[in-house]
């Protein structure tokens, strides 16, 4: 008896040190907004990634609805608009335009999903803690906000093998609406360690326009239409769609770091002509185009060309090994360490995609010929390739 007693005073000790009042209230808001008819919200997002030499960003629009458990997100970026839907049952994803959707599997026991800007997985509510309650500033609505700073969990994942990529430890910090439960403001920060030096990172959402007066538009919630196709994973992008979607457009925006950790951002290039170089070390023609293209990079990269050697789906040790035997002199990143955009999710190689000193796609070839096609673009953009 003694033992079942100790049990229960563990029990409730352990729920009264986890439910402080700042995770109290958390649950509180949260039900004043499920109880919403309906809310419309747009957010400013940004995402900054800060080393001891540099600073690279990047900007987004977040549109969301939601309706008694149900939403749609639709993220307008520059590498696309990309759209998810929870109808209150599944999780869908697909990129506008396109005639794919995926349903991402959800381990049984996960919680629903939640938009990007109300997802809060990553932190500890146990340790919320509420900082000050302000006037809300929004025009017309005299409603008073709540500032609540929240933990982060530590976490370690594996990348590249005998790679680990550990947070080390960061905060969120919300500015929510005490009448409503609508999130106005979140600010995340936190510090990467990704065992060749760390970099921080701060991710911020800011509500520029919000209505939670009802009702919803109950379209938005639908799954997609049966003529779109289900799939396991959305194709990756070609040369044709490249050039069908985005020829004499801005190129969309890329944010990645090199083999030694360095940031490389294509906005950093305007002004010079960009090749984006798609390749692979069991490729033959990737090996065959290899010291063209670092000839041309040697004769024009300090002035008139970038070339970035992009490597797609190979461990890094592959691919150091490879360069060590056939080096570059140009920067070489990893899609198996970098998130890519959509676009540049290419699974054909060689591709080469060609953008102009204004920032906007001017060419894209691929395949075995593709570099007897390069040449002609580029003598266009005024470089000879011999």
């Amino acid at each position: 008896m003694r033992f079942l007693a100790l049990l229960g005073i563990l029990f409730v000790t352990f729920h009264a040190e986890a439910e402080t009042p700042a995770s109290k209230l958390w649950v509180e808001l949260k039900a004043k907004r499920d109880n919403l008819p309906a809310l419309y919200q747009e957010f400013e997002v940004s995402r900054t990634f800060k080393t001891p030499s540099d600073t690279q960003a990047s900007q987004w629009k977040t549109i969301l609805d939601m309706s008694h458990g149900q939403w749609r997100e639709k993220s307008i970026m520059g590498s696309g608009t990309r759209i998810r839907i929870f109808d209150g049952k599944d999780l869908f994803v697909m990129e506008e335009g396109d005639s794919e959707y995926l349903r991402p599997k959800r381990p049984p026991k996960e919680d629903e999903p939640a938009p990007s800007a109300y997802t809060f997985s990553d932190v500890d509510w146990s340790k919320a803690v509420e900082l000050e309650r302000r006037p809300c500033g929004i025009p017309g609505v005299d409603h008073t906000c709540v500032v609540v700073e929240i933990p982060m969990k530590q976490w370690t994942r594996n990348g590249s093998p005998g790679h680990l990529i550990t947070m080390l430890g960061g905060t969120k910090r919300l500015r929510l609406d005490t009448e409503t439960g609508l999130l106005l403001t979140s600010r995340a920060v936190f510090t990467i360690d990704n065992q060749r030096g760390g970099y921080q990172t701060e991710v911020v959402y800011a509500a520029k326009r919000l209505s939670s007066s009802g009702p919803a538009d109950a379209s938005l919630f639908q799954p997609p239409s049966s003529g779109m196709k289900e799939v396991k994973e959305l194709s990756r992008w070609n040369a044709a769609k490249m050039k069908k979607q985005l020829i004499g457009k801005p190129a969309p925006e890329l944010t990645v770091n090199n083999l030694q950790g360095e940031p490389v951002a294509l906005a950093s290039f305007k002004g010079k002509t960009v090749l984006l170089d798609f390749w692979a070390t069991w490729c033959p023609p990737c090996r065959a185009d290899g010291p063209a293209l670092d000839k041309l990079y040697k004769k024009y990269g300090q002035q008139e060309l970038m070339i970035l050697g992009i490597s797609v789906n190979e461990d890094r040790a592959i691919v150091e090994k490879f360069l060590g035997e056939h080096p570059h002199a140009f920067p070489v990143v990893l899609t198996t360490e970098n998130e890519m955009p959509r676009p540049y999710q290419i699974g054909i190689f060689p591709t080469y995609i060609v953008i102009d000193k204004d920032g906007n796609v001017s060419a894209a070839v691929e395949g075995d010929k593709g570099f007897g096609d390069l040449r002609g673009l580029l003598k266009k953009a005024g470089l000879e390739t011999e």
